[in-house]
């Protein structure tokens, strides 16, 4: 195996302890960028915004890095470049090289890294193990969720600091968002700028959108794992099947499963 076969095998792998760890770092790094961006939108002295700024920079070194590797080892690197994640990757990257830029509006680019959790929930399986199927549904309604509040936070916070007293902080955002995604709308917090009351139309869009959606394919997916026995299919793991099954679904192994005689 070829050094860049080997390092697509460990963007890729779930088993070995390498590929583990790769996941386990990007993972890190991910929930780090955000809790970074969290913080810094606080009244911090000078030298901890200091060191902030210089942890912001060393996450998007690394993951630049990431982005050029996978870029680097992947068979179609055209082909690669045009995937979705791939240009999630980059927009996650973007901030690097408009660190010393003043557009305002360009720091929500860095919000935006919170959409590479969306690799790690592709399916079911993780670098910890496999999840059933309403487990891998509940944990996308739970991403779905945090981040519409995440970056919704971060927009209104972009579009109001200047001039809405009542967003100072991160927290702020946080609280107006979830308010007006759950259509609670206390009145205690309103948007004063055109750009404010756009952001908040969107939050109140996503939820009405993409929550219920997912929570309608949670309750489908419960409805269907009722009438289904677990039981565990020896070749793939698989463990919920229909009662009547002789073979897997999944990899079509012969599954072996007691019936009821007359």
């Amino acid at each position: 195996m070829s050094i860049r076969e080997r390092v697509r095998f460990w963007f890729e792998d779930l088993e070995t302890p390498m590929g583990k760890a790769v996941d386990i770092v990007v993972l890190t790094l991910i929930f780090l960028a955000c809790a970074v961006y969290a913080a810094q939108n606080y009244p911090l002295d000078a030298d901890t915004l200091s060191m902030l700024s210089t942890v912001e920079v060393i996450i998007g070194l690394a993951f630049t890095a990431e982005y050029l590797l996978r870029l680097w080892s992947a068979e179609d690197r055209v082909r690669h470049s045009l995937n979705v994640y791939s240009i999630i990757d980059l927009v996650a990257i973007m901030p690097v090289f408009l660190a010393f830029t003043s557009l305002q509006f360009l720091r929500v680019f860095r919000a935006f890294r919170i959409f590479r959790l969306l690799r790690f929930l592709e399916n079911r399986h993780f670098f910890f193990g496999s999840i059933t199927e309403t487990g891998l549904i509940a944990a996308r309604i739970l991403f779905t969720f945090s981040t519409i509040v995440f970056v919704s936070a971060s927009l209104i916070l972009i579009a109001e600091v200047e001039v809405n007293s009542e967003l100072n902080t991160f927290t702020d955002a946080v609280y107006f968002s979830v308010v007006t995604l759950t259509t609670v709308g206390f009145g205690d917090i309103v948007p004063l700028t055109e750009g404010g009351r756009l952001i908040t139309l969107f939050i109140i869009v996503s939820g009405i959108i993409f929550i219920p959606w997912q929570l309608g394919s949670l309750i489908r997916q419960l409805i269907a794992a009722g009438g289904k026995r677990n039981i565990i299919c020896r070749n793939c793991g698989l463990t919920r099947h229909d009662p009547d099954a002789v073979h897997c679904k999944h990899c079509g192994a012969t599954i072996y499963q007691e019936t009821r005689g007359a």
